[in-house]
């Protein structure tokens, strides 16, 4: 057989010699013989290993602080685990129960340098998610304050006032993240000073005197939260252990839908002054202030700036060993020097060939100076890389927005307070009290179901649940939307009231641990160190920038279409976000380390979504239809389900289907299991797999990386 597409390679005393021409970054996408773009140091040879690693050493002057046979033990482990642990003498009984439980962690048993970090990054969340609480709850009873009466363009101003948060997030806050991290000492100094700006906001809002000052306090309020969205998850998906960091990004959400939970406990003990539910905001903002000051930095933000031995302290504290440090800076080091060759402009193969030459040197760090803000920006969209997980990031933002969510997170008190007869411009006591309880089940339920995520992200991915999460939510927003027709002469009947808040906390139940969580944390994950906080800052506007449209529009909706026009209107919007997600998201429930989404987005969309279409939905309808349906539809139909495709009427058609993820498989050393009398000879990248046809047969086929096919 011989591959279509692909140039024959000579081997020659163990190595791989190129013949004919060959195109950058796309080809070694499709041909990733060295096993470069998954782990860099995964075939190279111990003994070329072990100069790499002692010239690393002496370039970067970490004789005052390491060893160089930890080092070299590190780097032996990165290489490969199996092999490293069969010899007994590379490691003691410590390292290897740390390495053992690896496996399976657990956030208990974390270094406290570790915990630190994380605790600090959910303070940050707990204050966005108390800041917005705030004024969902202050809702009721500022604009009698601030507004003279109820008119069209008082309800505007509400929307402004509401609005000009998440505007001020997407169109200043979020960029600042970039050159924040650049010049105000990295990810704590950033998130340091989006604290300060949070904290001013908070108390200037208790002391406001018109709702143009209220405006101007929640559009400075805006830039500290987009600062903050923008330096957090990444902040937290750098700093943790790989096989766990799915886990730990959870908490993003997670904390943010408690600190919700927070703001509407101290909304209802202020219920009758709107000034100490705004300002009650600074109380978790201090200690926010006092944890960034004695948590660790960012190792990743540290080899950036080329502070190799700080990198190597902070390693150290951020894992259980020594041993486990000098793995994951010494691959992190080899990761991103191949990085900035395969997104540079060069001779991308030379490169490549020798790129063993750079993990000494200071490839990366000499591109990361060399772009600016603007540059960096730029290669979001001209590098297909970016270009591509810039189009998944802005997909899974957008799509949180879409879902509806926070027509009750944000606006939660005046919406259900109008679904029990109540107005802008006047309410009972009674009726603000019960609104109030309402968000307070809402923010209860958003709290208590976001961490569900926890169990599953990293074994069921994040595609996975986002998907899930925005199907189920649909039919719950309809029924949500009917309820509110019960009894529409008396708004007060509990049977209105109390099926509405049910199905409320049922959509909030299914929202929190896949449309809540995962957008942040993919978005955090998926761009490439060099880009990364500018291509979360994009991520981020969209996300706030919609955030701000329904803000600003939802209240203007809700007069002129009614609340179950509106709640109808999002379930519309909800199927239209899960299209969307299926369609361009790829999944990462396999992706080991950062560095390893450079493969993931090296397919293109087009490919995707051909393969979305053609395999996946085909395998989807006909593993999914319910059994009593299939039984009971007419005897042609279910032949052509069950043996059409030339199978007996009793096997199950999901057993002969491609599985979701089947796209995403490439080659890698670390998940090929060999046996030992095997060995890969000419192309290293091909392997056999079965693929299914139009009608549902099986053959066999060889693939290179992902998409290299072989014709007879």
């Amino acid at each position: 057989m011989e591959l279509s597409g692909v140039n024959r390679n000579r081997r020659v005393n163990g190595r791989v010699h190129r013949s004919g021409p060959e195109q950058g970054f796309n080809h070694l996408l499709n041909n990733n013989k060295l096993g470069i773009i998954d782990n860099p140091i995964n075939y190279r040879p111990p003994d070329e290993l072990e100069d790499d690693v002692r010239s690393f050493y002496e370039e970067h002057e970490l004789a005052q602080v390491v060893d160089i046979d930890l080092l070299l033990r590190g780097a032996h482990l990165a290489r490969d685990r199996e092999q490293f642990l069969r010899n007994k003498s590379n490691y003691n009984e410590v390292e290897l129960r740390a390495l053992n439980e690896e496996e399976h962690p657990r956030l208990s048993r974390q270094p406290k340098e570790l915990q630190v970090v994380l605790l600090t990054c959910a303070i940050g969340a707990i204050v966005q998610g108390w800041s917005q609480a705030n004024l969902t709850g202050a809702n009721l009873l500022w604009p009698l304050d601030l507004f003279n009466n109820n008119t069209t363009s008082t309800t505007w101003k509400f929307g402004a006032v509401n609005s000009v948060t998440y505007f001020s997030a997407s169109l200043v806050g979020g960029w600042l993240s970039d050159p924040l991290n650049e010049h105000v000492f990295g990810r704590r100094g950033a998130l340091f000073i989006a604290a300060l700006v949070s904290l001013a906001s908070s108390i200037g809002s208790g002391y406001v005197q018109s709702w143009q000052g209220l405006l101007v306090c929640r559009l400075i309020q805006g830039i500290g939260m987009g600062a903050k969205a923008s330096v957090v998850p990444i902040f937290e998906s750098e700093v943790s252990p790989s096989k766990i960091r799915g886990r730990f990004l959870v908490s993003w959400q997670s904390f943010v839908a408690f600190g919700l939970f927070l703001g509407s406990c101290s909304n209802l003990i202020f219920n009758k002054d709107w000034r100490w539910q705004l300002a009650s905001a600074f109380i978790p903002t201090v200690p926010l202030l006092f944890l960034v000051l004695i948590c660790s930095e960012s190792p990743h933000w540290l080899v950036k700036q080329n502070d190799y031995p700080r990198a190597w302290r902070t390693f150290k504290g951020l894992r259980e060993t020594p041993l486990q440090a000098a793995r994951d800076m010494y691959q992190l080091h080899c990761q991103l020097q191949v990085e900035t060759i395969l997104l540079g402009k060069g001779d991308i193969v030379h490169e490549i060939e020798n790129w063993t030459h750079n993990a000494s040197g200071r490839l990366y760090q000499q591109e990361a100076r060399r772009t600016n803000f603007f540059q960096r920006f730029w290669q979001l969209f001209t590098i297909q890389r970016n270009r591509r997980a810039c189009l998944a990031a802005c997909v899974v933002m957008a799509a949180q927005q879409l879902s509806g969510i926070n027509i009750f997170a944000f606006l939660s008190t005046s919406f259900i307070s109008n679904s029990v007869n109540n107005t802008i411009s006047g309410a009972p006591e009674l009726s603000n009290m019960t609104a109030l309880w309402l968000s307070f089940g809402f923010a209860l339920s958003n709290a208590v179901f976001s961490p569900l995520a926890y169990f599953t992200i990293d074994s069921k991915g994040r595609r996975f649940l986002l998907l899930l999460s925005l199907i189920l939510m649909v039919p719950l927003l309809i029924a949500a939307g009917f309820c509110l027709q019960i009894d529409p002469a008396h708004p007060n009947n509990p049977a209105r009231v109390g099926l509405f808040e049910l199905f409320l906390i049922l959509y909030t139940a299914t929202y929190s641990p896949g449309a809540g969580v995962v957008p942040f944390l993919y978005s955090s994950e998926i761009f490439p160190l060099v880009n990364r906080e500018v291509g979360m800052s994009l991520s981020c506007t969209v996300n706030f920038l919609l955030a701000g449209v329904l803000a600003l529009t939802v209240p203007q909706l809700q007069s002129s279409l009614g609340q179950t026009r509106l709640l109808g209107l999002f379930a519309g919007l909800d199927a239209f976000a899960a299209i969307l997600v299926w369609l361009f998201v790829p999944g990462t429930r396999k992706t080991i380390s950062l560095e390893e989404f450079n493969y993931i987005f090296g397919v293109p969309t087009r490919v995707h979504i051909r393969y979305q279409i053609q395999k996946v939905l085909p395998w989807a309808l006909k593993s999914w239809i319910p059994w009593f349906l299939s039984y009971y539809v007419p005897w042609v139909i279910r032949w052509y389900l069950c043996c059409g495709a030339g199978m007996e009427e009793k096997e199950a058609v999901s057993d002969r289907l491609p599985p979701l993820e089947a796209l995403y498989q490439w080659n890698s050393v670390r998940r090929m299991k060999n046996e030992e009398n095997e060995e890969y000879e000419g192309e290293v990248g091909e392997y056999a797999v079965d693929v299914v046809d139009s009608r549902g047969g099986i053959r066999r086929e060889t693939m290179v990386a992902w998409g290299g096919r072989a014709e007879s």
